[in-house]
């Protein structure tokens, strides 16, 4: 899934790719810590459904509680830019957010 140098593919234990209405497509993975490999941290990340652009991000991990930012954001960003698969559903979320939202403005 990634094919960069931060962590391996096997950090990776899920990841689900949707869309809510009021906020946008969402990318949400658990990735294994790295100090604690018993332990998985949520990690999600919110894009623009007309852009793809990076809206917010959040990690359950100690990192994120007191910087704000983490490796486990970073290594899904890369992944949502690295890996074709997950570019392809990302698309497909955006496909039918989109046809969606035409349904719900043709309500008039």
């Amino acid at each position: 899934m990634i094919s960069t140098q931060i962590p391996s593919k096997s950090m990776i234990k899920r990841i689900d790719i949707f869309y809510v209405l009021s906020e946008g497509i969402i990318v949400s993975a658990d990735i294994q810590s790295k100090s604690r490999k018993d332990l998985t941290h949520y990690t999600r990340l919110v894009l623009d459904p007309l852009t793809l652009n990076l809206v917010k991000y959040s990690c359950d991990c100690e990192g994120y509680t007191f910087r704000h930012h983490c490796w486990h954001i970073e290594t899904l960003k890369q992944l949502v830019v690295s890996d074709e698969r997950v570019r392809e559903e990302v698309m497909k979320a955006k496909e039918e957010l989109m046809r969606i939202e035409e349904d719900i403005a043709s309500w008039g």
